[in-house]
């Protein structure tokens, strides 16, 4: 075995040991995916890197970054380096069928081979909206409680009897002898007791009362 094969296998797994990732997701057209890779801080000040594509040497860079939030030119990608815990995150929203496919998170080292690490993307079916379904249920159940009440309103309006008894006060109370008394006082004059104001005529009282039928 020559030793130039051998250097070469030792480089290739360092490559591939210096970063990696999820191996694949899923997410739903319309939804948002977020990914995260792994790689050592020793490349902290390398540009890293999110490209599509079946193979490594044909990946499209999509979008790359030293740190800072980047965005791609449809503003549908985000890719945010943490170089002291050595995090690469990529953030991509609104994702489509088209989107689904091998992609790579990669570190660009100028003049060597790049660390890279594959992750497959595959998106599924949008999810089915419940929000009509859910409205048209809320609208059945609140027709129906309304229905029920105004059928009991009837079943109870037909299975009462109304009885009502009227009471007649006794407006003509006896007079009170005493009430024109005269009495004389201590300077002889005379001075009449006026007379017991009596209570203004009650006006009829009505009772009612309710029955229900069986």
């Amino acid at each position: 075995m020559s030793f130039t094969f051998l250097l070469s296998i030792v480089f290739l797994s360092v490559t591939h040991a210096s970063i990696s990732g999820p191996g694949d997701k899923s997410g739903h057209v319309g939804a948002s995916v977020t990914i995260q890779c792994r790689f050592d801080t020793y490349f902290r000040n390398y540009q890293k890197y999110w490209c599509k594509g079946y193979y490594k040497r044909s990946c499209t860079v999509l979008v790359q970054t030293n740190g800072p939030e980047k965005k791609s030119h449809d503003g549908r990608i985000k890719i945010t380096a943490d170089n002291a815990k050595g995090q690469l995150t990529v953030h991509m929203d609104q994702i489509t069928k088209s989107d689904k496919g091998w992609y790579w998170c990669g570190i660009d080292r100028p003049n060597l081979l790049d660390p890279l690490t594959p992750i497959q993307l595959k998106v599924l079916e949008g999810r089915k909206d419940y929000t009509k379904d859910k409205e048209r249920l809320r609208l059945f159940l609140t027709l129906g409680i309304i229905f029920g009440i105004l059928m009991l309103s009837k079943e109870l309006e037909e299975g009462v009897t109304y009885a009502t008894v009227t009471i007649q006060p006794n407006n003509h109370p006896q007079e009170d002898s005493a009430a024109h008394e005269k009495v004389r006082t201590s300077n002889s004059q005379e001075a009449i007791k006026p007379a017991v104001a009596e209570p203004p005529a009650s006006e009829p009282i009505e009772y009612s009362t309710i029955v229900f039928k069986k």
